[in-house]
């Protein structure tokens, strides 16, 4: 799964969670003001950021927090982002492992972003901590270890990652680089083999 499908996924979640969360009269209101708060996030993260924060002061609530720690994402400041992901996040540890891990690794992404090796590790660790069968969980926090040349580490992840889903090309192919740069060969081109098997297969499915 590309990082673009995963932020959708993400935010998808986020909303669903956020909107089952409020009020029934609310619902509707909350769930349209969040989709466009994060749309604009997107698109004009300093308007969003602003807009997020005057929302949170006439009662917006958590769903005016993510939206603001998703602008700050988007316009470059991952230290505050990371923040913000990481204090939702430590809201709903005790409730919501799901809606929680899912925060945590938006902060471990964030801190990650920064090159802040230690809140990344951290929030990471917390994400896994409460989802330890989220196998995309396990791939980001592989990716943030192999951008920082901790390739062992990477590995080791990628392999939890793909013991709960064998059918990860992008696992497979995150761990073949992390080979490549160890300076094995035979495991790099067997993991990319396989990545380009699973890749084969698949577009074969959508062709039947």
């Amino acid at each position: 799964m590309t990082v673009a499908k995963r932020q959708a996924l993400f935010v998808f979640f986020a909303m669903a969670y956020f909107a089952i969360n409020t009020s029934y009269a609310a619902v509707s209101t909350s769930n349209s003001k969040l989709e466009a708060c994060l749309k604009k996030a997107e698109d004009l993260p300093d308007i969003a950021a602003a807009d997020a924060e005057l929302w949170f002061k006439r009662g917006g609530g958590e769903n005016a927090r993510f939206c603001h720690a998703s602008a700050q994402f988007n316009r470059g400041e991952y230290v505050l982002a990371g923040r913000g992901f990481a204090s939702l996040a430590a809201t709903h540890d005790k409730t919501d492992a799901r809606h929680a891990a899912q925060l945590h690794a938006r902060a471990g992404l964030s801190f990650a972003r920064a090159n802040d090796s230690k809140d990344t590790e951290k929030e990471y660790g917390a994400a896994l901590k409460l989802e330890p069968v989220d196998s995309e969980i396990w791939m980001d926090r592989a990716s943030a270890r192999a951008s920082s040349e901790h390739y062992w580490d990477a590995i080791s992840d990628l392999n939890h990652a793909l013991k709960i889903t064998p059918d990860m090309p992008e696992a497979l192919r995150l761990r073949g680089q992390c080979w490549t740069k160890l300076g094995n060969k035979k495991n790099a081109e067997a993991d990319f083999i396989a990545a380009e098997d699973i890749e084969a297969e698949e577009q074969a499915k959508t062709k039947r």
